[in-house]
């Protein structure tokens, strides 16, 4: 392949599109280019990266524990420190968020997690919890600039998206210009949730995916949170924690989004807010993950991952390379952009359960 020219061209700012195009380019031999915002510390956290998620679906769950073994296992290799273990937290507080966990325990707990269910009203209050113990995490501000230098390591360009004009064809391939230098890509992948927003066409995108207001939170350092990571499912928050560090928050909606985030809080009150900022995410309509081409294009979704997103990375590769397992190739196929296979893959979102039967 000639200079200038990339087998793919993986566009996103997430650990996702860093192990994305660093897994294709190691593993697979694959020139790879990754278009998308570098890391910097004083961007606020719009994301968690944990190795377990709310679902339902038994192959959801065994896919995540392969794909974080394998995960684990690689960034063990490229630097110390970059992941972390805890217990998180998820609480259900309406009939069918409850009802949920249940099932999730179930599931969870059939596939050999250690999962647990919470009672204690001073954490949960009238609704229930489940505790998920040893999951991973990725540590903020270590894992993204110790993915770059891997990244480069593995001769993956990073063009910043800021300085990019990216003209995508219909058959997947796209021309990424900047100050001159032209790099030709045969696959386009859109694998965060600006990337697909600013490239697939609205009338597409609201086929299969809503855009959805969000907002995140730092406060000053404070007290322990219940869990390093609690899970509101019903009010649509999230937060994390390091120790008696400082909690970030990230909740979806527009309405009353500080009041949510307080009556989360309010054990650790009063707080101060240190940062905050608005932004926009992508949610699957039935709650299972997006991995294909939108009609009309050949360009490659990646979208509706969630909390484990980072974790699929592996499994994900090997699909965009052609070298996915039988297994994999069932999982993400009825998880295409179309096709009655999506009715059996529905799961959990935080607007119900479409097509779901406990």
């Amino acid at each position: 392949m000639a200079d200038g020219e990339c087998e793919f061209a993986i566009f996103g700012s997430t650990p996702l599109a860093q192990l994305l195009a660093g897994l294709l380019a190691a593993e697979h031999r694959r020139p790879v280019c990754l278009v998308g915002t570098p890391w910097s510390p004083f961007h606020l956290p719009r994301r968690f990266d944990l190795s377990v998620l709310p679902a339902t679906r038994p192959e959801s769950w065994a896919m995540l524990a392969e794909g974080t073994a394998e995960t684990l296992k690689l960034l063990g290799g490229i630097g110390r420190g970059l992941f972390e273990r805890l217990d998180p937290l998820f609480i259900g507080e309406l009939p069918p968020s409850i009802d949920m966990l249940a099932h999730m325990r179930h599931v969870a707990g059939g596939l050999g997690l250690a999962v647990e269910r919470v009672t204690d009203t001073r954490i949960v209050g009238a609704g229930a919890g489940c505790r998920i113990r040893d999951a991973a995490t990725l540590v903020p501000g270590r894992t993204e600039p110790a993915l770059e230098a891997w990244l480069a390591q593995q001769g993956v360009r990073h063009l910043p998206i800021e300085e990019t004009v990216a003209t995508l064809r219909r058959d997947g391939s796209v021309r990424l210009e900047r100050a001159g230098e032209v790099v030709e890509a045969r696959q386009a992948v859109l694998a965060d949730d600006a990337a697909i927003r600013r490239h697939v066409p609205a009338d597409i995108l609201a086929k299969v995916l809503r855009v959805q207001a969000a907002s995140s939170v730092v406060t000053e350092p404070a007290r322990p949170l219940a869990a390093p990571f609690v899970h509101y499912l019903d009010r649509g928050v999230m937060l994390g924690q390091r120790g008696r560090g400082p909690i970030t928050a990230i909740a979806t909606g527009e309405q009353e989004v500080l009041p949510r985030i307080g009556s989360c809080l309010a054990p650790q009150a009063p707080l101060l807010r240190a940062g905050q900022t608005r932004f926009e995410r992508l949610d699957t309509l039935d709650g299972a993950p997006l991995v294909g081409v939108p009609t009309g294009s050949r360009v490659t979704v990646i979208a509706g991952l969630g909390i484990s997103a980072a974790f699929l990375a592996p499994a994900l590769a090997r699909l965009l390379a052609g070298a996915a397992s039988e297994a994999e190739q069932a999982y993400f196929g009825a998880r295409g952009t179309r096709g009655p296979a999506r009715r059996q893959a529905a799961d959990w979102s935080e607007h119900g359960l479409p097509g779901h039967a406990a």
